[in-house]
């Protein structure tokens, strides 16, 4: 897909005009197979919007489970995602584009016959207060190993990393597998993000379970997703485009629109103050 760029930079080689995307199973994000394969919202972006606008390159598609895909970008040097989050770790060994979508932060969701459960640690506007719920060790909190939950809950699990109520799955679906935990009472809450319980629970009924989301006290208004990179001079050159891609506002709202659309209707209206927040538009310049 696409013709082998002609003016690389002299440090990169001929063969490295091949991109290398890796993708990882992570519905609605990427949809890698079933109902919807092809139409998460990381695969719109990618396929839509950066593949077609990113000409000078030949683009492979490599599945890999998200636990490995930091070391592709470690190792490769022409390796490149779509959909992470930035941090001080990754960006030791990865280079970062400018935010192509912005979203509502992971929290945390639970079987609504359980809310009970969560009253002694919920807060002002019925946010959670998940270090102390860690603290305590009373409830069993599903995590997916290799995931970003964002800086300040990745900090907060590596902190209590070893405690006896965090629950690490590092299965090939880790996402469906905890929820089909969930299901079974095997963990009472999992980390993720509102759209997730929509879509798993609408593709395997035989698992439903009505969950309820809850915002974590210790998330920031919004998350910001990102291209990454190799670090190198070939990653740089790549994201460099990328950041030409994502200058134009028509696509950053075309993006917007594919993660409203996995969002229950009552978070539309979140979504957008994330977007408007996240993307304020310029004022124009007066003629």
């Amino acid at each position: 897909m696409g013709v082998l760029a002609s003016g690389l930079v002299p440090a990169v080689s001929q063969a490295a005009s091949e991109i290398n995307w890796y993708v990882f199973p992570l519905p609605p994000l990427y949809i890698p197979e079933g109902p919807g394969k092809g139409e998460g919202i990381v695969d719109l972006a990618l396929q839509r919007h950066l593949i077609p606008n990113l000409p000078g390159y030949q683009h492979k598609f490599i599945n890999v489970p998200l636990k490995r895909l930091e070391l592709m970008l470690r190792d490769e040097a022409n390796a490149c995602a779509l959909g992470l989050f930035k941090n001080a770790e990754r960006e030791k060994t990865m280079v970062f584009s400018t935010p192509f979508f912005a979203q509502i932060p992971p929290g945390a969701m639970i079987p609504r016959a359980q809310i009970a459960q969560l009253r002694p640690y919920l807060v002002a506007g019925d946010k959670l207060n998940f270090s102390k719920l860690l603290e305590d060790e009373v409830l069993t909190v599903g995590v997916q190993s290799g995931r970003s939950y964002g800086a300040a809950i990745d900090e907060l699990l590596a902190t209590y990393k070893g405690k006896k109520n965090i629950f690490l799955n590092s299965a090939p679906n880790a996402a469906k597998s905890l929820f089909q935990m969930n299901a079974l009472g095997r963990v009472n809450l999992i980390l993720g993000y509102p759209y997730e319980a929509n879509f798993l629970n609408n593709r395997d009924s035989a698992d439903f379970v009505d969950l309820k989301f809850y915002p974590l006290q210790e998330q920031p208004a919004f998350l910001s997703g990102y291209a990454a990179c190799s670090k190198g001079p070939f990653g740089e050159q790549v994201i460099e485009q990328i950041n030409a891609v994502l200058a134009r506002r028509d696509i950053l709202e075309a993006i917007a629109a594919y993660y409203e659309g996995w969002l229950p209707e009552d978070a539309h209206p979140l979504a957008r103050q994330v977007f408007g927040l996240a993307f304020p538009a310029k004022p124009r310049t007066k003629k």
